[in-house]
């Protein structure tokens, strides 16, 4: 059986948790500057597919992608992986 670097989706219930946190972060910063699911891809340096992944809960993503989208959101990770505002 040949192996694929293909990742797997999160299959813990902190994995889908922190992946819907995301999603919704990233949603809401998404309407908040008014971008399209493209737009926000582009500027979270990952691809659409990618993006739209998180959004369904099937991306896995690494350290260095989550660092990444908070850096180009001007996002804490916090805000990112907890996916509350700071005025919640």
């Amino acid at each position: 059986m040949a192996m694929t670097s293909k990742r797997r989706k999160a299959d813990t219930a902190l994995g889908s948790l922190i992946l819907r946190n995301m999603a919704n972060a990233m949603e809401r910063e998404r309407e908040k500057r008014g971008l399209s699911k493209n737009e926000l891809a582009r500027v979270c340096e990952i691809t659409p597919p990618y993006y739209l992944g998180i959004l369904d809960g099937s991306a896995n993503p690494s350290l260095q992608v989550i660092s990444r989208i908070c850096n180009n959101l001007n996002l804490s990770l916090q805000e990112l992986l907890m996916g509350k505002n700071p005025t919640d």
